[in-house]
């Protein structure tokens, strides 16, 4: 009857992972690769989070918001920031050719 007790908290243990997993709900939008670091940008709930590695994997910060990798970081968000879209006015978009028209 142990083994079987076992496997039933095994499978509660694994249960209880994934669900916590799924509501998280984290997709991972891109992974900048520089020289000495790497920067995963992942989309949460409460908006982006920012992950540094190290080009082995070693995790030298992670969950770090805009301001924390700022802050942290201030040479990496330098070169992410501009590769971060925001919602912006469609009006002031700059534009090089003709807008179609119906």
């Amino acid at each position: 009857m142990r083994p079987v007790s076992l496997i039933t908290l095994v499978l509660i243990v694994i249960s209880v992972l994934s669900a916590r997993a799924l509501a998280e709900n984290r997709q991972t939008i891109t992974q900048l690769e520089l020289r000495d670091r790497i920067v995963k940008i992942t989309s949460t709930s409460q908006g982006l989070n920012y992950s540094v590695l190290a080009q082995n994997g070693t995790v030298l910060d992670a969950n770090l918001n805009e301001e924390g990798l700022a802050e942290k970081h201030p040479e990496l968000y330098e070169r992410v920031r501009p590769a971060v879209a925001k919602d912006t006015d469609t009006n002031n978009i700059l534009w090089m050719g003709d807008f179609p028209t119906k």
